[in-house]
């Protein structure tokens, strides 16, 4: 369900307080947060991992010295019913939020799971269950950009880059893919392998989605000494 309900004045007003190289500061925040984090080995649920790298961002960006804010499942609803339409996994405001109608949103998506079945790639499920909802407009209505950021839990990054390319590039209809509209590395993080820019026509201007992988590291279990 579309959620491109702002119209006019107001779109145009958001796009023009967006800050100058903010998704920028946030792709390479997570980017460098997450070389340095790691996960416990219990902790596999997508909703888990995003709560407690956010812990991290959080104590990280509080370290750098920056005053941005950002906020954990924020809930999507349509303005006439009140009903949820969804829930943004992480959203970032920055130090001025202009009473928070401006913010960048990031989707994150679990990438080559493995179940006692096998493998599963989802990379499908990254582009139809995260891009799409950007593009559709059920997130970051009003805005020029968004960012998704794939956990590839089994650390083969090249794998999970290259399936996640041909998600995109097998659905660039659905996704209304400008021409050229696939980039490699992403501009906003160009010395990182396993980024990526989108761009999408959407009924709002122009979108560009930042893309990120980060494989999954596990923290060393010590051992009890009896």
């Amino acid at each position: 369900m579309a959620r491109l309900s702002s119209i006019g004045s107001a779109r145009l007003l958001r796009r023009e307080l967006f800050p100058l190289g903010f998704s920028g500061e946030v792709m390479l925040h997570i980017v460098k947060t997450w070389q340095t984090f790691s996960l416990n080995s219990q902790v596999t649920h997508e909703t888990n991992i995003t709560a407690v790298f956010r812990d991290a961002l959080i104590a990280a960006y509080v370290a750098s010295g920056r005053s941005w804010f950002i906020t954990l499942e924020d809930p999507i609803t349509d303005t006439t019913f009140g009903t949820e339409l969804g829930r943004n996994d992480l959203r970032f405001y920055p130090p001025n939020h202009h009473g928070q109608t401006v913010f960048f949103t990031v989707e994150c998506k679990r990438l080559r799971v493995t179940t006692k079945a096998g493998m599963i790639s989802l990379a499908e499920q990254y582009v139809v269950a995260g891009i799409q909802r950007f593009i559709d407009g059920q997130y970051s209505a009003g805005l020029p950009c968004g960012g998704m950021v794939g956990y590839v839990m089994d650390n083969d990054m090249d794998e999970a880059f290259t399936a996640v390319q041909t998600a995109i590039t097998s659905k660039q209809a659905e996704m209304r893919l400008l021409q050229d509209g696939l980039r490699i590395p992403s501009s906003v993080v160009p010395n990182y392998q396993w980024s990526a820019d989108t761009r999408h026509n959407r009924m709002d201007g122009d979108f560009a989605v930042h893309h990120a992988l980060l494989g999954v590291m596990h923290k060393k279990q010590t051992e009890t000494v009896k």
